[in-house]
């Protein structure tokens, strides 16, 4: 009988874990807990790395279908997986296992809220509604009166139908939206959480269990961004901070006595915290690692990964677990680092041209993966929750200042030109320049600018050096279109004149026809805007 190891969902961050296995020779079975959750879910199973396939029906059948394996653990590879990891665990009889029957205090919000206000720890304020007039009732007898606050599904996800409500319009809003829809985790919304709004720095605090014993992985400060017109909540960046100070050992204990509470004795916790003015409050954990990339730029950032960590629990008796729990172990940062989501505030349409597709971003110094999660012809919506972000980037380095100024440079290129959607396009025979106007604007030679565009397709493959700056010189006031002269300024990219260019080539044409002649190559020009001459967003820009 083959010796496996179970994954449940092994999404998201799961794909760390699994790897972790295979790279100690672990056969594992995947298991799909359910086919109604978002396609984001669904689409991230590879396969390959598993023995079997499991898609979930029923308890029984899918005991059924272990039973010609010698199952070594069960683990859930993302939240979705939590409740059916722990069934099976038990009707496997496990023995290193949380327990079902408590599995409602470490998924569903609400209860988990309960509980660690039965046990006397801090929790938040809150009241499981079935309609807005019940959660309205409640904010004014039992939160004081107090705005904002939150509305929420208990079971969700990535701030998915997270409500900012100022007002009880906004409230009466997100039931509407949300009650009575399934949300992205597959779960129907039949009520909604009505919370206390908890002023204060967010930090994520990751942790691996085993036998009740706690060790710390990880401590992220988060920031989210709160959007008034949206009512929406979404997520901004996560930074890894030191494991020590005193924000960050009032986190720990508090942490620690919130995974007693919760019974998770085994296995990954990643638990969100505010730090409010009168100390630490759980938002919510999950029984799972954290998601997206952080297990693995605690490894790079640390030395220690957390699906090291959880693979020692699961298949290797804790050895490593034990060392570090026995040092009370507090991790020290090697490097800094960031994982931070694209937010795209306002602009919608269908996307033209990939998500840093000239490799702004990518060529940051400290940057090492983008990852977009929208293709060319999709829809590009407003970032309200991490599902309709655009993508992720990450970023870790040495030097804290270097990770610093690299965010900072992307945060200001989606604020002008990251983000290229399909508009209406103003003829050049429109066009009308100031003589002798120079304009300066990061364009590329084949994308459509959400504002204005320069240069639209190139004539020629070799072309597809990213025009990093265009500098137009109209010096024919009587004929602006004809004869006018050009210079393009080729970015380091560029393979313009068969080379890789470290600085900045200097190719210079004129406008004939629309078309700028150059010895080199040809590039249509095609600028979209009618009043760019007195436009701030490209005069110095």
């Amino acid at each position: 009988m083959q010796e496996v190891v179970v994954v449940v969902d092994p999404y998201s961050s799961g794909k760390y874990l699994v790897q972790e296995l295979k790279d100690q020779s672990w056969p594992m079975v995947a298991i799909q807990s359910s086919m109604e959750l978002a396609p984001f879910w669904l689409q991230q199973l590879e396969s390959q790395y598993f023995v079997e396939c499991i898609v979930h029906e029923s308890l029984e059948k899918t005991l059924e279908q272990l039973a010609k394996y010698k199952v070594k653990a069960v683990t859930p590879g993302s939240e979705p997986g939590v409740f059916l990891s722990e069934d099976l665990q038990e009707g496997l009889g496990l023995t290193e296992v949380n327990g079902s029957e408590t599995k409602m205090w470490r998924r569903h919000k609400f209860n988990m809220q309960e509980r660690l206000r039965e046990v006397g720890v801090r929790a938040i304020r809150q009241i499981y509604a079935k309609d807005a007039e019940e959660a309205l009732e409640w904010q004014v007898d039992k939160n004081k009166g107090l705005w904002p606050i939150i509305v929420k599904p208990a079971m969700s996800g990535g701030t998915d139908g997270v409500y900012w409500c100022h007002c009880p319009e906004d409230v009466k809003a997100a039931f509407e939206a949300e009650c009575g829809k399934v949300n992205v985790n597959g779960e129907l919304n039949d009520c909604l959480l009505a919370q206390e709004f908890l002023d204060g720095t967010e930090y994520i605090v990751d942790c691996v269990s085993h036998d009740s014993k706690h060790v710390l992985c990880g401590i992220w400060q988060y920031k989210k961004v709160h959007d008034t017109k949206t009512k929406s909540i979404s997520y901004h960046h996560g930074r890894m901070i030191a494991s020590t100070g005193e924000v960050q050992d009032q986190l720990v204990e508090y942490m620690f006595q919130c995974l007693d509470a919760l019974d998770i004795k085994y296995g990954a916790s990643h638990g969100e915290v505010i730090m409010t003015v009168d100390g630490p409050c759980l938002v919510e954990v999950g029984a799972r690692m954290q998601g997206l990339k952080g297990p693995m730029l605690t490894g790079m950032a640390t030395g220690v990964s957390v699906q090291e960590l959880v693979a020692d629990v699961l298949v290797n008796g804790a050895r490593l677990h034990s060392v570090l729990h026995s040092q009370n172990f507090r991790y020290v940062q090697k490097k800094f680092c960031a994982q931070c989501m694209f937010h795209n505030p306002r602009t919608e349409g269908t996307l033209s041209r990939p998500i840093d597709a000239e490799g702004w971003v990518r060529d940051l110094r400290s940057c090492i993966g983008v990852f977009p999660t929208i293709k060319v012809g999709e829809q590009l919506v407003p970032t309200r929750d991490l599902a309709s972000s655009p993508g992720a980037f990450l970023l870790i380095h040495a030097n804290e200042q270097v990770v610093t100024d690299d965010e900072a440079a992307v945060r200001k290129m989606e604020s002008e030109d990251l983000f290229v959607v399909n508009a209406p396009e103003t003829p050049v025979d429109q066009m009308i320049p100031s003589p002798g106007r120079k304009l300066s604007h990061h364009v590329s030679p084949y994308v459509v600018s959400p504002r204005q565009e320069f240069c639209r397709d190139t004539a020629d493959d070799a072309f597809d050096a990213n025009l990093h700056e265009l500098e137009l010189n109209f010096e024919d006031a009587a004929d602006p279109l004809n004869d006018t002269k050009v210079e393009a300024r080729i970015s380091r990219h560029s393979n313009v004149s068969g080379r890789d260019s470290r600085g900045p080539s200097v190719v210079s044409g004129r406008v004939s026809g629309g078309l700028l002649a150059s010895p080199e190559k040809q590039a249509k020009i095609s600028v979209t805007s009618n009043s760019f001459a007195d436009s701030p967003a490209l005069v110095g820009a």
